[in-house]
């Protein structure tokens, strides 16, 4: 062994990056290469009438499908997103036509030409305005503007309300966001013999390939998808978009390489936007402060399309799983609803679903607090799941493996902090002192996502460690890296696994035609999968090499199950009154 890892190191890829010699969408310029531009709806809704000009939905008609999302999850819909819009538009910024020009700039030009022909319609904007009776439907198809409707209960509610000594309500609501890496996205499509590559800017390669494969009526084995350098992502670029879909189709149609790099005014209006939910609560409390009891209804704005892979669950599912977060609280119930609005679907971004969860159950210990008189580090304390709890499984099935919640209030010096606060406040200045708890779900494999029934998303990664011509030992697996210094991680791993020092490891990015089956990098999933991997393939290739000579070995991952991490944090917050 190395003990390569636990070591601090500099980070390896660095500085290829800082040289300029990272590879991203835009540094690619194939011979020959046309560019891209795409005409996109000014309206949130409205029948398209005509668009003259460029590549339009009819041109796509029998050799282009929608993309679709399949989901097994009951009650669950999710209509198909056409690649180009046809007759009606949904959302600002959803693409009605494609023009290719030379250089970038024509094609700009060329789009700003093509004036669509489009009938204004009322839109639905909040959750009151789409479910209001006689709303405006987004989707005809789609009753009540409700892609998805769930409903849970867990233990004897009536009871716990029964018997408690006050009852404490409260609502919290998260806005619409959305993420801004560096980079924005970017594609470059080029035919190879009867199928296609697609360079990308993605945190999913595999699922990227899946659904250019399945749009396109292509054999799989014809796609490769490579991921180039990603320049940021935060969860906006783990899904598979439209323009992934079309630049595929463009280049098998024209015969030749196309690119498309997103403007930030693009990304603004036509990349997933994240959040924008409303939460609301009721708790059955005891005079001492313990929750006894929980309900709560979550709204999810989820715009206008499930994405794929996730469809439209992924804010509905994931806050109401984790309504109760690390607190023992055994009687719950939840309303869910995934609400269709005329907005950019809602996608991953930063925590999905956790966030919002976390920000409505740290809210309901601070009003128990205020209600009662108490101080809020006691209530989370007489709160908590206790350690001699652990292993534990909230009630929604989450398993927690270990951890001692109630350790890092003690290592709060509240009574300083709150000391801090009174001076400030008694000299006019505005302070607070704040504290919250969470724990997130991390890692997770098939199980996780077949119990939510989305069909897209395998949940398997796999790592290939090999000796290649030049020498070194590389890696390569399905989880791209997107600046985070996963490729220093993966080095680690595998030194540690062959007895090497990391700078003796060539890590790559993800090929889906040199390493797969494969899901990618969301949901915190990489140290565990890809390096798990990475670990076992690093492992058998020194056994095997030893005893056969084997120089190339693939190993394919599944997490046995989600893995719950937890912190606690507490500031001081002092706000300036006059900015």
């Amino acid at each position: 062994m190395s003990g390569a890892i636990g070591r601090s190191l500099r980070r390896l890829e660095d500085p290829r990056l800082l040289r300029g010699e990272g590879r991203f969408v835009d540094d690619l310029r194939p011979e020959g290469c046309m560019h891209v531009a795409f005409v996109r709806s000014p309206v949130a809704s409205g029948r398209i009438r005509a668009v003259e000009g460029g590549i339009v939905a009819a041109d796509l008609e029998g050799s282009c499908r929608p993309l679709a999302v399949h989901l097994t999850t009951p009650g669950a819909v999710s209509p198909p997103r056409p690649i180009l819009a046809r007759d009606r538009v949904r959302f600002v910024g959803e693409m009605m036509a494609a023009v290719v020009a030379p250089t970038r700039y024509e094609a700009a030009d060329a789009a700003q030409g093509v004036s669509p022909d489009i009938e204004p319609l009322p839109a639905v904007i909040t959750f009151e305005d789409a479910l209001a009776e006689g709303a405006p439907l987004v989707h005809g198809d789609v009753h009540g503007n409700l892609y998805f409707a769930g409903h849970r209960s867990y233990g004897d509610l009536d009871a716990a309300f029964h018997g408690a000594d006050l009852v404490v309500e409260g609502e919290v609501t998260h806005p619409r966001v959305a993420a801004a890496p560096i980079e924005p996205r970017g594609v470059v499509a080029q035919p190879d013999g009867h199928g296609v590559t697609v360079w990308t800017s993605t945190q999913v390669p595999h699922l990227v390939a899946d659904a250019v494969a399945e749009c396109l009526d292509l054999d799989r084995r014809l796609v490769r998808v490579i991921a180039t350098d990603v320049g940021g992502a935060f969860g906006v670029k783990a899904q598979v978009y439209p323009e992934e879909v079309l630049l595929a189709w463009i280049a098998r149609r024209l015969g030749k390489a196309v690119k498309w790099t997103e403007t930030r005014s693009e990304h603004m209006q036509a990349a997933s936007h994240a959040r924008d939910q409303r939460v609301r609560f009721s708790a059955a409390v005891r005079k001492d402060g313990r929750v006894l009891g929980l309900r709560a209804t979550v709204w999810s704005s989820i715009g206008a399309y499930g994405i794929r892979p996730f469809g439209p669950l992924l804010d509905p599912l994931g806050t109401a799983g984790l309504m109760t977060g690390p607190y023992d609280i055994r009687d719950y119930e939840y309303t869910t609803y995934a609400v269709a609005t005329n907005k950019s679907p809602e996608g991953p971004y930063r925590g999905v679903g956790m966030v919002t969860a976390v920000l409505a159950h740290e809210r309901l210990m601070d009003l128990v607090a205020a209600r009662l008189g108490l101080d809020p580090l006691e209530v989370r304390r007489i709160n908590f799941i206790r350690r001699e709890q652990m292993p534990y499984r909230s009630v929604t099935g989450h398993p927690y493996e270990n951890g001692d919640y109630a350790a890092a209030l003690s290592a709060i010096d509240h009574a300083e902090l709150r000391a801090q606060r009174d001076r400030a406040r008694a000299e006019g200045r505005l302070a607070g002192v704040g504290v919250a708890s969470y724990v997130e779900y991390t890692g997770a494999g098939s199980s996780t996502f077949q119990g939510r029934g989305m069909d897209d998303i395998p949940g398997v990664d796999t790592a290939r460690v090999w000796v290649a011509g030049d020498g070194q030992v590389h890696v390569q697996t399905s989880c791209p890296a997107m600046g985070q210094g996963t490729h220093t991680t993966l080095a680690q791993v595998a030194a540690q696994a062959l007895g090497v020092e990391p700078d003796a490891i060539v890590v790559e990015q993800t090929d889906t035609a040199a390493v797969g089956p494969g899901t990618g990098s969301f949901m915190s999933r990489g140290s565990v999968t890809a390096a798990t991997g990475v670990f076992r393939a690093a492992t058998l290739l020194k056994e095997l090499q030893a005893e056969n000579g084997e120089l190339d070995v693939t190993v394919t991952y599944d997490a046995a199950q989600a893995a719950h991490p937890y912190a606690t944090h507490a500031c001081l917050v002092e706000v300036d009154r006059e900015t």
